[in-house]
């Protein structure tokens, strides 16, 4: 399938006629005066409510007569455009560099939440900008987007580090990073896009290009490639092909928990210079982790192939911290060279986001020093609780711990589950992992909060264990404390029992419990009473449905009932016993329900599941089954799992169930099997049960627009299917999108198809297989349908292209400019300029078919080159796409054009 191919540029069409004259007035003219602008970026800090410290740093020509004391910008707030007086200029050594630092900031007080795009204009560029045509008359721009939001805390953007002024040797290569840090812990991605001119609008690609590009015909050189890490920062040129300054704008951008904060824009500028060196080498460092109060010790080994000096040094937010930043220590400076990084941790570097840390090696030439980077990530985490205490009183379990040691903590998590997991955490994995078994029960505020009371179903005869966990603003988590475990002693009261007895909507319950043997009469001393709470389903029981007259001993208790009348035919129901000593509380019995059962009727079988809520652990369930709602219940088969199916059954047929469970404590203290009815239901099988799946194949040309699908036959390749009758065969244009049935086929042998189209091929297609009618309860005659088969998507291989020389003088050759032969184009919008920028011609037909008139004026235009953009509107897999395309049309009027070279 042949690819899509063109120059793919975008330009905003608010842009066009500045773009043209604009270019055009770098072409033919001849001002010029005195520019200075290398590089720069503009970076804000939060002072209080909605008021910044708007930072901007701008590096120029230290040698130009061009100077700027005042520096206009516009806040994106609508307010009236201001300016900044500059605090500080500095040349910055060596002076035969000529680079100027120059430190322009001032306080600013928005209205309130939005998104503000900070501006900063200058003309203008220095001379002599590879890859900005006649770069000194470009404006130069810059742009920092500042969002306020009530949906996140107030947020500074991150600072740059590395001057973004950088030498780069002739073929070797380069590798720079702009030492971005961000000390609230946001995330921070990169990419390389276009510098911006006047008011900070993205330069047309008719004036720049990325330095690996080559101007002639824009298409990147292999050996040449440049290319930015999302994830760091770090920026690669493989292999400087020309000597020269270039330009390229770095975007960073600041995200927390996926919400975009807001972005710093830095143009930086690249000179690549003749020179014999070629970069360090450091071997790779790895992520790591570091428990908050550890120091964190690093080797560092570089080398220098050409056997010169090094020196290694590192950047990154561990570097800036307030408190105990990190630090570097050479050992000697002669290739290969050893260095220490060194990081003292506390509870402040306690944070979610890991550290991203460079570490740098910059070799002494000869000529431009080169350097090697390596990053790596350090995540600070706080210390595990300690000494973590379960207490079994009564029907509850109390924890106890030492509160953290760091105080930045917010509170606390706890976790439970049954039996001992024996948790090791690794040195990176904070908090309590899903696998250990172990769910959050409790979530509790403040650091000095440091215990818990489990009173939330605290299961008898089962070893309940805990971790705790201290948890921070920033959603950071501490380790993991040690497991403690406690049980539940014969302290409450015990049900045995909950069985339905009849099912009925005025149906039947039985309820037996033990009285709680253990109970010290000397803290709980009688009379004692009890009362039986129950719900519907499986919620906790609140409705009073028994309360027994005081006694002197637990032994008088009454220990049984029968609730009724009660619907046992539509749900479930659960209890509760609660035991008083003195007309208080004094125990209180797990929460124990009834077992309910639920039919699903399939093809000649009956699906049986069941849903219970019991203290207790039952280890078999044995199925009993009556035909035709007559006669004896019959034991069909045993299961130790929830879920059962009853097969080769008569379709149409009715039958009933009811379950049979056999359960224990497994304690010591209450060893009975615990034998429990559920109810009886009834339902009737029939044909449910859709077809296999077909797996589909298929082949398209998207020059001769034909697509060929074949899909394999369900009764052949499925155990499970034999009943095929036909295929519905679906469509969706768009990858993703709605899917409609196009075509139905009879019979199951026919499984294949083709389409021919027109212009378009892309979309995306699947079929279904449906069996034969059948009758279901409802009385109706339904067929199944499988689910639909793998989705197999095909694109359109779009093509689209434009002469560049038209002949307009009526001799019938080459008299309009028509596009050449094209595939798969919904629509364009080309606009045709001449030299100043004035629109000739303008069309929506992919044909163009331009007679060479002006659109205004009715007459042909003279001899002469004409510039046009064309946005493409191509037929694609994922819907309607854009592509940009710009370029020049030579006219020519007269009856004899020179020949082409």
């Amino acid at each position: 399938m042949s690819k899509f191919c063109t120059f793919n540029f975008s330009i905003n069409s608010a842009l066009k006629q500045y773009i043209f004259l604009f270019t055009f007035f770098l072409i033919f003219g001849s001002a010029a005066h005195a520019t200075h602008n290398r590089a720069g970026e503009i970076t804000y800090r939060h002072v209080s409510g909605v008021t910044y410290e708007i930072t901007i740093r701008t590096y120029t020509k230290s040698n130009s007569p061009a100077d700027r004391p005042w520096l206009g910008i516009d806040w994106g707030d609508g307010t009236p455009p201001d300016s900044l007086q500059r605090i500080s200029n500095v040349i910055l050594p060596p002076s035969s560099r000529f680079i100027k630092e120059n430190l322009y900031r001032k306080l600013h007080t928005y209205p309130g939440s939005g998104t503000y795009e900070i501006c900063v204009t200058d003309p203008n560029r220095n001379a002599d900008i590879l890859n900005i045509v006649n770069s000194v008359l470009v404006q130069f721009s810059i742009q920092t987007i500042l969002r306020i939001s009530p949906a996140f805390a107030a947020n500074s953007s991150p600072t740059l580090t590395n001057l973004p002024l950088q030498d780069a040797c002739f073929q070797q290569p380069w590798i720079y990073n702009p030492g971005a840090s961000d000390l609230n812990g946001d995330s921070l991605s990169y990419s390389l896009v276009f510098p911006q001119g006047v008011d900070c609008a993205e330069l047309s690609p008719i004036i720049y290009s990325y330095p690996d590009r080559i101007p002639q015909n824009q298409f990147p050189n292999p050996g040449n490639q440049i290319s930015i890490d999302p994830l760091t920062g770090t920026v690669t040129w493989i292999s400087p092909q020309q000597l020269g300054e270039y330009n390229i704008a770095i975007l960073i951008s600041e995200w927390r928990n996926g919400i975009f904060l807001g972005s710093v824009l830095r143009d930086m500028q690249i000179t690549v210079v003749l020179c014999d060196n070629v970069p360090p080498e450091m071997d790779a460092l790895r992520d790591t982790c570091i428990e908050a109060g550890q120091q964190l010790n690093i080797g560092i080994f570089a080398d220098d192939p050409t056997g010169g000096q090094l020196n290694i040094s590192g950047f990154g937010p561990a570097f800036e911290v307030n408190n105990s930043p990190a630090t570097v220590l050479q050992f000697g400076v002669n290739a290969p060279v050893e260095a220490d990084f060194s990081w003292n941790t506390n509870c402040t570097h306690v944070r979610l986001a890991p550290y991203q840390t460079n570490i740098q090696t910059t070799d002494d030439g000869p000529g431009v020093s080169l350097v090697a980077i390596e990053t790596f990530n350090i995540t600070v985490v706080a210390p595990a609780p300690e000494f973590l205490v379960a207490t079994a009183t009564g029907s509850s379990i109390a924890l106890t711990w030492e509160p953290s040691i760091c105080d930045q903590a917010v509170g606390y998590k706890i976790y439970r589950r049954i039996n001992l997991f024996g948790f090791i955490p690794d040195v990176c994995e904070t908090g309590v992992p899903a696998y250990t078994g172990y769910v959050e029960i409790a979530d509790i505020e403040g650091v000095d909060n440091n215990s818990f009371l489990d009173e939330d179903e605290v299961i008898f005869g089962r070893v309940n264990c805990y971790m705790v966990i201290a948890y921070f603003a920033d959603g950071a988590e501490s380790y993991a404390s040690n497991e403690a475990c406690a049980e539940i002693r014969f302290e409450i009261p015990i049900i045995k029992k909950n069985s339905v007895g009849i099912t009925a909507e005025a149906g039947t319950d039985t309820i037996f419990w033990r009285n709680p043997i253990e109970l010290d009469p000397d803290i709980f001393p009688g009379p004692y009473a009890y009362q039986l709470l129950r719900s519907d389903g499986y919620g906790a029981p609140t409705e009073l449905v028994l309360e027994t007259p005081e006694v002197n001993t637990l032994a008088e208790l009454v220990t049984s009932f029968v609730s009724n009348p009660l619907n046992t035919a539509d749900t479930a129901h659960s209890y509760r016993v609660v035991l008083f000593s003195g007309g208080e509380v004094a125990a209180r019995s797990n929460v124990a329900s009834s077992l309910f059962i639920n039919l699903t009727p399939n093809d000649n079988q009956m699906g049986i599941t069941w849903t219970e809520n019991v203290p207790w652990i039952n280890f078999r369930y044995d199925i009993y089954r009556q035909d035709e709602g007559v006669g004896e219940f019959e034991f069909v088969g045993t299961s130790d799992q929830v879920g059962y199916v009853d097969s080769g059954l008569v379709n149409n047929r009715n039958y009933c169930y009811y379950i049979v469970s056999h359960g224990s404590y497994f304690a010591i203290e209450e060893a009975d099997t615990l034998i429990n009815f559920s109810q009886q239901t009834c339902a009737q099988p029939f044909d449910r049960t859709p077809p296999c799946p077909p797996v589909i194949d298929l082949e398209g040309s998207c020059v001769d627009y034909t697509i060929d699908l074949n899909w394999t036959n369900p009764n052949l390749e499925c155990p499970e299917t034999d009943d095929v009758m036909l295929y519905n065969v679906y469509f969706s244009p768009i990858e993703g999108g709605e899917f409609e049935v196009i075509e139905v086929l009879d019979g199951d042998w026919n499984t294949a198809i083709s389409f021919v189209f027109e212009n378009s091929i892309a979309g995306c297609y699947a079929v279904t297989a449906l069996d034969s009618l059948s009758l279901w309860p409802d009385g109706e005659l339904r067929q199944n349908e499988s689910d639909f088969s793998n989705i197999i998507c095909i694109d359109n291989c779009p093509e689209y292209s434009l002469p560049n020389v038209i002949t307009p003088n009526g001799d019938g050759l080459n008299d309009l400019l028509m596009a050449f032969p094209y595939r798969s184009i919904q629509s364009v919008e080309f606009t045709l300029f001449n030299r100043w920028g004035g629109i000739v011609f303008e069309t929506t037909d992919p044909d163009i078919a331009w007679d060479g008139t002006n659109q205004d004026t009715g007459e042909i235009v003279s001899s002469s080159t004409y510039f046009y953009t064309c946005k493409v509107f191509t037929i694609r897999l994922s819907g309607i796409e854009p592509v940009n395309l710009s370029g020049y049309i030579q006219v020519f009027t007269d009856r004899n054009p020179p020949a082409e070279e």
